[in-house]
């Protein structure tokens, strides 16, 4: 007889040690959904981003082999300039949304968990499909604000720095963005999973709560990104060494030049960046999930919001038994 493990509770106070628990645990119980969701959202975007990269590595390549000093034809033309600011444009455009789309998956399974007494057993995506929209409304109105307000900032300090002439305030404003990027990141999951809450208002109590808990914050996300970041390295590799293979050989004017030159070999070429690409964002659930339950713990210490809850549930106990009780006079 298989022994059911306690529900993971968003709202509990947790050490780092407990918080990685949380996560593993979560994704454990919930794997098969998470990459279901995961499929049906991220890979239709991964096949658009394995076009943009091969573009944009199409034009990055002879700075890579002229770097290696197997080759010396690199472009530095207007029109080369401008393919490759449009394919970093797109690149970080299908990041953009893929990093909203996958916020939307793990935020939306967190909170359909957290309402279902019967967790997500048995939960199709159709189910799940109406939170995830939900989530990913909040996430992207909160992350278009914050770069409303990274775009009026930085406006400012060209329009200071021009004025004053000096050089000082740009420092100081990237050591502000260095300092602030980690707190305000608590802004999204108070927004998604705070619904009363106000846009301006979930900003401001995400920063308190990301500075309130900056230290733990920092080593948490430290240590999820590094387990990504090792776990995407052998999910890179090959792409890596088919891209390399294929930039060698096509400069030196090998005889293999035809065949990595070949449809056959892009293909493959391009199948290896969609994997690479799909492989990266299932790594990021463990920092994303790490965000949602790093919040729900300093949440519950600041608030105490599953003391909150209980007594909801005890008033509505509380109500059925009065019903039971006037049962006879109904």
């Amino acid at each position: 007889m298989q022994i059911e493990r306690p529900k993971i509770e968003l709202y509990e106070m947790r050490s780092i040690g407990e918080k990685f628990s949380a996560v593993f645990g979560f994704i454990r119980e919930n794997f098969k959904l998470l990459l279901r969701a995961c499929t049906y959202l991220l890979l239709p975007l991964c096949l658009v981003q394995g076009v943009v990269m091969e573009v944009m590595m199409n034009v990055l390549m002879p700075f890579y082999t002229n770097t290696l000093g197997i080759g010396n034809n690199m472009d530095l033309s207007d029109s080369m300039l401008l393919r490759m600011g449009g394919a970093y444009l797109g690149y970080c455009l299908c990041m953009m949304v893929g990093t909203i789309l996958l916020t939307g998956i793990c935020f939306g399974m967190v909170k359909y968990y957290q309402a279902s007494p019967n967790r997500l057993r048995g939960v199709m995506m159709s189910d799940l499909k109406p939170t995830i929209i939900k989530v990913i409304k909040r996430s992207l109105v909160m992350s278009l604000a914050l770069v409303a307000i990274l775009i009026v900032l930085m406006a400012l300090l060209i329009t200071f720095t021009v004025l004053l002439d000096t050089v000082i305030l740009v420092v100081f404003f990237f050591l502000g963005i260095l300092v602030f990027s980690l707190p305000v990141s608590m802004a999204i999951p108070v927004y998604v999973f705070e619904e009363d809450e106000s846009l301006f208002n979930a900003l401001l109590r995400g920063i308190r709560l990301g500075f309130k808990s900056f230290w733990s914050l920092l080593g948490l996300i430290f240590v999820m990104g590094f387990l990504s970041n090792t776990i995407s390295s052998f999910t890179t590799l090959p792409w890596y060494m088919l891209t390399i293979v294929r930039g060698v050989f096509i400069v030196d004017q090998s005889s293999q030049a035809a065949f990595v030159g070949s449809p056959v070999y892009s293909f493959c070429v391009y199948l290896a960046s969609v994997f690479m690409n799909f492989c990266m964002y299932l790594t990021m659930t463990l920092s994303t999930f790490a965000l949602a339950f790093h919040y729900g713990s300093i949440a519950e210490e600041e608030d105490g919001f599953s003391v909150e809850k209980d007594i909801q549930r005890f008033e509505e106990l509380k109500e059925e038994d009065n019903d039971i009780d006037n049962f006879d006079k109904l």
